[in-house]
């Protein structure tokens, strides 16, 4: 592969002496990151693998992370974000290199199974897994209550607006006349703008936590003694309290192995964890259910928005496989919370939601 040398230049810093072996590319996400597993031999020091995060070099490789806060002459939001949740306990993989120039970052190889296999090949270890995972996120959320100015995560916000812009690009392109094109254009329906907006005002006015803003069961994975350990955590902010216990129970094809009940079990889990590290959101149980549901609307409406804008834009297909699913968890989730005149609106307007 091209970046071979590179890679081996990025092992033999770390591991004097050490030998590359293969390098297994990892299949491409929605980002401009990429990931090769890398086997190693050497030394009774060297790793036998570890995972190689490939960014594009330089200015552009801090460009691809999304922190907005970030200053423009600093250090990647990862390295940043993961030195802050490193020294306060959170189970993150250690870093082993970095050369922001050329693009590359070693990383601890924290295995390949990620939380979701999991909970599929054991469906007996879901109620104590699922509960290690909103205990993980409680703690995660919780660390808002003592913020580090030198961390990049304190410097923005999931505030209004951003939460409206989102909400604009799932109108033009999760609400497209079709995935291949063209998008809606803006403004042309005021009736699903407005209704929209509503849900977009009930978001922004949750409490703020520290959120991770892609926390779910791929983002998990279990190391190889078995541990629950985070990863892609580089644009984590302040944000809506309920978001990320949203992804947590919605993301993707999530369904296949948390229905109503783990959901239940979820906000209890979390919101103990959240007490238990005396950080008490002062929430009557309805309000944080109907919070729940409505951050599990707002975040499928979302993710169906980004997933139309890579069709469209981007010529990135295959996440459309999961629409169907999300769409039918959004609709469910606006129901519950009293959407019902959005959950109509999106449903007349798309057969994605009928």
């Amino acid at each position: 592969m091209a970046d071979r040398q590179l890679l081996e230049t990025a092992v033999q810093h770390c591991w004097p002496g050490a030998t590359l072996g293969a390098a297994h590319p990892l299949p491409a996400d929605a980002s401009t990151r990429r990931y090769v597993r890398l086997e190693l031999w050497g030394g009774a020091s060297t790793p036998r693998s570890c995972m190689a995060m490939l960014l594009p070099p330089g200015e552009a490789g801090r460009v691809c992370e999304e922190i907005a806060g970030a200053p423009a002459s600093a250090e990647l939001p990862f390295v940043n974000v993961q030195r802050f949740l490193r020294e306060r306990g959170v189970p993150v993989p250690e870093i082993w290199f970095v050369d922001e120039n050329a693009g590359v970052l070693l990383e601890e190889d924290l295995g390949a199974v990620p939380l979701a296999d999991a909970l599929l090949d054991a469906p007996e270890t879901r109620p104590n897994r699922l509960g290690e995972a909103a205990d993980l996120l409680a703690g995660f959320a919780s660390l808002a209550a003592a913020p580090d100015p030198a961390c990049f995560a304190f410097h923005d916000r999931y505030d209004s607006s951003l939460i409206m812009r989102e909400l604009a690009v799932t109108s033009a392109y999760g609400l497209a006349p079709s995935f291949s094109g063209p998008p809606r254009l803006a403004d042309a329906d005021p009736e699903l703008e407005r209704l929209l907006a509503g849900l977009g005002d009930r978001i922004a006015a949750q409490p703020v936590v520290l959120m991770h803003r892609d926390y779910h069961a791929w983002n998990l994975h279990l190391d190889p003694a078995g541990r629950l350990r985070l990863l892609d955590f580089q644009d984590a902010l302040l944000g809506p309290a309920l978001y990320d216990l949203a992804s947590l129970a919605s993301d993707r094809d999530s369904d296949r192995f948390i229905g109503p009940a783990e959901e239940t079990a979820l906000l209890d889990a979390w919101t103990s964890g959240l007490r238990r590290r005396g950080f008490d959101l002062a929430q009557p149980r309805h309000e944080l259910e109907r919070q729940f549901n409505e951050a599990i609307a707002y975040r499928t409406l979302r993710v169906i928005g980004r997933f139309g804008f890579l069709a469209i834009e981007r010529g990135k297909s295959s996440y459309l496989d999961f629409v169907p699913r999300m769409a039918r968890r959004s609709r469910r989730a606006l129901e519950e919370a009293g959407h019902r005149a959005l959950a109509a609106a999106l449903a007349a307007r798309s057969p994605t939601f009928g």
